[in-house]
């Protein structure tokens, strides 16, 4: 399987249930593909509104919260436009309703790539990492079709043929690309830290006197530690396996109309072959 690998530009729509989906998967690609001049755009689906285990704050206000963490996130590793759609969180996604708005969007945007959720991953117990994975996966494989959704042509878009779909995060799949974030792993723990759900869990993990809710500057700055000594470890877990100081890791699938291009590479597992290798991208 060729990936995409152009120095041409390249229009990336980043598809997330949650707003702090892809700080831990691949805020460093995202950094690094914003460097090479490429436009990203990210769309939140949910409104992130009843993820916390706090009991003195409203779903609005939380949802308040959530969206201006990540624009402040997406500020950092340059963003060109964060999108939110405000599905309401904990498993109420209606998929169809879903896939429509990112075929929209999609088209809209031109979007040659899509990174999201990997909606086959095992034991993935929250509904929307799986309907918005998988919804998100269909609208990259469908939007070429001219006949699907017509009034969007009304509209003034296009059938848009999105070339690839990258699967983020924990993977129900072997990863089979891998991308060098050595030069953006700091963008990555200043992105990361804009959410306090990454304190949470660092104090969980680190620093359990720690209140994720009241965090001053003595407090920032053993957090920021923790998360670079956390991020810093798994980059460098993923670039062992290929050779690089630090990396993400990805599934990536080249998409047909209606498909995904992997007949050959489907048969060949079938069959008891070993994949190929996985490349740098």
């Amino acid at each position: 399987m060729e990936l995409m690998n152009s120095p041409q530009k390249l229009n990336i729509l980043v598809i997330m249930a949650h707003h702090d989906d892809a700080a831990f998967a691949c805020g460093g690609t995202l950094a690094k593909w914003a460097e090479q001049g490429y436009d990203i755009y990210m769309i939140s689906v949910t409104s992130s509104d009843i993820g916390t285990l706090r009991s003195d704050i409203p779903s609005e206000e939380l949802r308040e919260i959530c969206e201006k963490e990540l624009l402040a996130a997406n500020e950092i590793i340059g963003i060109k436009e964060t999108i939110f759609l405000r599905y309401p969180d904990g498993g109420f996604i209606d998929g169809a309703k879903l896939r429509e708005q990112l075929i929209f969007y999609v088209r809209k945007l031109k979007a040659d790539r899509i990174v999201t959720l990997d909606p086959w991953q095992p034991y993935e117990v929250h509904p929307d990492h799986v309907i918005v994975g998988k919804m998100a996966a269909e609208a990259g494989a469908f939007s070429a079709f001219p006949l699907l959704h017509q009034k969007h042509l009304n509209k003034g878009l296009i059938p848009q043929e999105c070339s690839e779909v990258w699967f983020m995060g924990t993977l129900g799949h072997a990863p089979n690309c891998y991308v060098d974030i050595s030069s953006t792993l700091e963008k990555k723990v200043s992105h990361i830290l804009q959410f306090e759900s990454t304190f949470t869990l660092l104090s969980e993990l680190f620093a359990p006197d720690i209140d994720p809710r009241n965090v001053g500057s003595i407090e920032l700055k053993q957090l920021k530690k923790l998360a670079r000594r956390l991020l810093n470890s798994l980059a460098l877990t993923f670039g062992k396996k290929v050779n690089l100081k630090a990396a993400e890791a990805f599934y990536v699938q080249k998409t047909l109309p209606g498909h995904f291009d992997n007949f050959i590479q489907m048969t060949q597992e079938m069959l008891g072959n070993t994949p190929e290798p996985p490349k740098i991208c």
